[in-house]
């Protein structure tokens, strides 16, 4: 079997690069050298005034620093933020100055709407929903994002999960960068949010393991107790995963199973951005600005096809 790694090109002459599912597996005899295949490619005319093609190459006829936005979603404690991380660290990011990163990861969870003092009641007893697409300011997520693709520098809000508000006069600044990945929930659920995404990532978890993840987590980093966890849970994030989150599947490019752990998933996914970055620094060496690799660059094709059970793909939707 073949894993499949999807890639998308667009330059700003207008072409929009593939998109696919793709499912990663690993096997325990997959050794150095974990090959994908391409298994459908299309193109599409990006139109300059349209969701996928607006901020490609000029952004109002101005020449601008476009970066490679990356869509990070799966269930609650699933590892998309491990993921994230694990990117940013293999790619020798974390340790970095802000001003001076070329990746930078931003997190769902910064845009928590405000809640009102009824709202605030039911959140402190574990009445309140946060996994509903309701519980987000969408608003203040998608202008924040044209903000990024558009090149500004942006400030994110901090928030604090234990007192379930954003914090004062606090946030954090997110400077210009080559590639942003942006992690949470329901990053896939809002249409408008969803197809600002050059590549989308589902990070599929099995469920009792994401439980098993989230009680420690709630009751040792967000101040809950036991039985709190656990009614929220099997009233709250467990319905609204089924009913938002798990039917977003669908529209990632990559999914990858077990998260973290998946290792091989990661590295492809990381020689795909440090291809990207490689050739952006190359062109703007040029004096060319290029926003994202052509395919025929892109570090998954022309790979052989590794000949293991264990790696499988999923056929796009």
């Amino acid at each position: 079997m073949s894993a499949l790694f999807s890639s998308r090109r667009f330059h700003a002459s207008a072409r929009a690069f593939v998109s696919s599912s793709t499912l990663f597996g690993t096997s325990r005899r997959f050794r150095h050298g974990m090959a994908a295949s391409v298994a459908s490619s299309s193109e599409a005319k990006s139109n300059s005034n349209g969701p996928n093609g607006r901020y490609n190459g000029r952004i109002n006829g101005v020449e601008g620093k476009t970066p490679f936005l990356i869509g990070v979603a799966g269930g609650t404690a699933s590892g998309k933020s491990t993921v994230c991380k694990r990117i940013m660290e293999k790619l020798g990011q974390v340790d970095m100055d802000h001003a001076q990163r070329q990746v930078v990861s931003i997190s769902q969870d910064s845009f928590y709407r405000e809640l009102s003092p009824a709202e605030k009641v039911k959140a402190e007893r574990g009445q309140f929903n946060f996994d509903h697409p309701d519980a987000f300011n969408d608003e203040l997520i998608v202008q924040t994002l044209k903000d990024i693709l558009a090149g500004k520098k942006c400030d994110i809000p901090v928030y604090d999960y234990r007192t379930n508000s954003r914090c004062e006069n606090q946030s954090i600044t997110i400077y210009p960068a080559d590639v942003v990945l942006f992690e949470g929930i329901l990053v896939f659920y809002f249409p408008e949010i969803r197809d600002l995404f050059h590549m989308k990532l589902f990070v599929d978890t099995d469920s009792d393991t994401r439980l098993a993840r989230r009680v420690p987590r709630d009751i040792n980093e967000r101040g809950r107790d036991l039985e709190q966890v656990l009614n929220q849970y099997m009233n709250y994030v467990k319905p609204a995963f089924e009913e938002f989150c798990l039917p977003t599947k669908k529209f990632a490019d990559v999914i990858i199973p077990r998260g973290a752990d998946n290792t091989v998933a990661i590295d492809l996914i990381v020689q795909h951005i440090r291809e990207f970055l490689a050739n952006r620094k190359q062109n703007q060496m040029k004096g060319e600005d290029q926003t994202t690799p052509s395919p025929a660059t892109s570090p998954v094709h022309g790979a052989r096809r590794p000949n293991t059970p264990d790696v499988y793909f999923k056929r796009p939707h």
